[in-house]
């Protein structure tokens, strides 16, 4: 079972460009998993990946993931933050800076765990 750090690694490998046709490692994924692996908030998260879209996890194991935070899609050069439960029609957020959703991202799960209200 890998860790936080460990799945991290693997994200950045499996998503490092090139990428072929029709791969779901997109230019898009790249830029969004490379800009969140920068983020000491979401870095300290268990990341992963569904259809587009990279989650995040208080867990330390990937068998331990319960998912209740916000995830970042990455299609069509969109980013867009979900909140919980994961749905294309409940963005928090919308942007076609990977950067800017990270940030967004980031500080809602930050002021989250203080119980202030989410950024403006």
């Amino acid at each position: 079972m890998r860790n936080r750090e460990e799945e991290w690694k693997v994200l950045l490998e499996e998503f490092r460009p090139p990428h072929p046709p029709g791969s779901l490692a997109t230019e898009e994924m790249w830029r969004l998993i490379s800009a969140a692996s920068e983020n000491p908030t979401l870095r300290s998260l268990y990341p992963a990946t569904s259809m587009w879209s990279l989650t995040f996890s208080d867990a330390d194991l990937i068998e331990d993931i319960k998912d209740s935070l916000p995830a970042i899609s990455a299609a069509n050069g969109e980013y867009r933050v979900l909140s919980w439960p994961h749905t294309e029609d409940v963005s928090l957020f919308l942007t076609s800076d990977p950067t800017e959703a990270v940030t967004f991202t980031a500080e809602w799960i930050v002021n989250q765990k203080t119980d202030q209200p989410g950024p403006s």
